[in-house]
């Protein structure tokens, strides 16, 4: 049966090539769509693991800017007085805090345009401290830096910032998101930065003492994160809390669009793909009515010619379906940083069971619809008496 299908799909090669092509369009649609959203979400979701943290704690009136800077990377300065730290600590529930100060530098000897500086208090870290463990490097020290991993500079570089030179001791791995084009230093060093910024800068940096821009807080339980949340913005007024959840669900509205167009055009894909489908198989039954009515006289039965004709359809999709996943994982790898960059959104290869679940579903779908379209004419032809099949040429 299956040399049968085979050898019936290659004689017609433009017709099913043509037909290939439509599936690939409906498979690369929606596999595009639900890769992209994945991508993002598994990039919001690598980046908080990576930070160490369950909440971050933000100041209320700069929650757009926080976000950019965890999401993008995009350079930003904004701060709330540091007092809040040990309120949080006292929240219920909370086991261990980390105060950060975000510094939108000038235009740097790594970059051609401004980075984002985070600075970090040693004594309180628990974001580089376990990666620098992992990496048996040694702790932070005076004006030493770790940069993302789309910082163009290694480690024993020199970079200068404000006017200040610092050495390049590390390098993180890739995220996808915002950690990636950003830069670690001590709180330390970034007040003698500011300092020096005074005299030796184009622009001085200006640092006021006693301040905070983000706080990332590990929970004591998980499952209770969401409730601790709620107790850090009840108890600590002027404050905001972003959860991975919340970031996912941030990424995924700025996504919807995009994920309703390829849907869109999916389902328009499909729609106009299903009557044309069938039509041609329609064709292809009519113009095989005497091979059909051979093969029932020889002793085919019915449901033998049924399988025949919606197998050739079946087997249509899901060569349809494999290439249009291939081609659009290929496009979107390649692609990557560009669409990231274009979409405003932090985006990385998916978790391998979501590549596959995504996959796995577009190819289930694709190949539904090339058997819906060929149901009908599967049908017409399996109920066709061997005698009429063989004399007339129509159905």
């Amino acid at each position: 049966m299956l040399g049968l299908i085979a050898r019936s799909i290659i004689h017609r090669p433009v017709r099913n090539g043509a037909l290939v092509l439509a599936f690939a369009f409906i498979a690369a649609s929606l596999f595009s769509g639900h890769y992209l959203l994945a991508g993002a979400s598994d990039s919001v979701k690598s980046e908080i693991a990576k930070l160490g943290a369950d909440l971050i704690v933000v100041p209320a009136n700069y929650t757009a800017d926080s976000e950019a800077v965890l999401l993008r990377g995009e350079p930003s300065t904004f701060f709330f007085d540091d007092s809040v730290v040990p309120r949080i600590r006292n929240v219920s529930g909370v086991e261990q805090v980390e105060p950060q100060i975000f510094i939108a530098s000038l235009t740097a000897s790594c970059c051609s345009l401004p980075v984002q500086l985070i600075a970090i208090d040693p004594a309180q870290d628990f974001t580089i401290a376990p990666w620098l463990e992992q990496k048996r490097e040694k702790p932070l020290g005076p004006d030493e830096i770790i940069v993302g991993s789309k910082i163009v500079a290694g480690a024993g570089t020199n970079l200068t910032f404000f006017g200040h030179s610092f050495r390049v001791v590390g390098k993180l791995d890739p995220t996808g998101t915002g950690l990636d084009t950003s830069i670690f230093l001590r709180t330390d060093d970034a007040y003698k930065m500011a300092n020096d910024s005074k005299v030796s800068a184009v622009k001085p940096l200006v640092l006021p003492q006693g301040v905070a821009s983000a706080v990332l807080v590990r929970v004591n339980d998980a499952a209770e994160a969401t409730n601790v949340s709620y107790r850090i913005v009840d108890q600590v007024p002027g404050t905001r809390v972003l959860t991975s959840s919340a970031l996912v669900s941030t990424v995924s509205d700025q996504l919807a669009g995009i994920t309703r167009i390829l849907d869109l055009s999916a389902l328009v894909a499909t729609l106009v793909s299903l009557p044309l489908i069938a039509l041609i198989s329609l064709m292809v039954a009519n113009e095989r009515r005497r091979e059909i009515g051979v093969l029932r006289a020889l002793g085919a039965t019915r449901s033998m010619i049924f399988r025949l004709i919606l197998g050739e359809s079946v087997i249509i999709a899901a060569i349809g379906g494999i290439i249009g996943i291939g081609s659009s994982w290929i496009i979107l790898v390649l692609f990557q940083s560009y669409i990231s960059v274009m979409t405003r959104i932090p985006l990385s290869i998916p978790a391998v069971s979501s590549l596959v679940s995504i996959s796995v579903l577009t190819f289930v779908v694709t190949v539904a619809v090339g058997g819906l379209a060929a149901l009908y004419p599967a049908v017409r032809s399996a109920l066709m008496e061997p005698y009429e099949a063989i004399r007339s040429g129509e159905l």
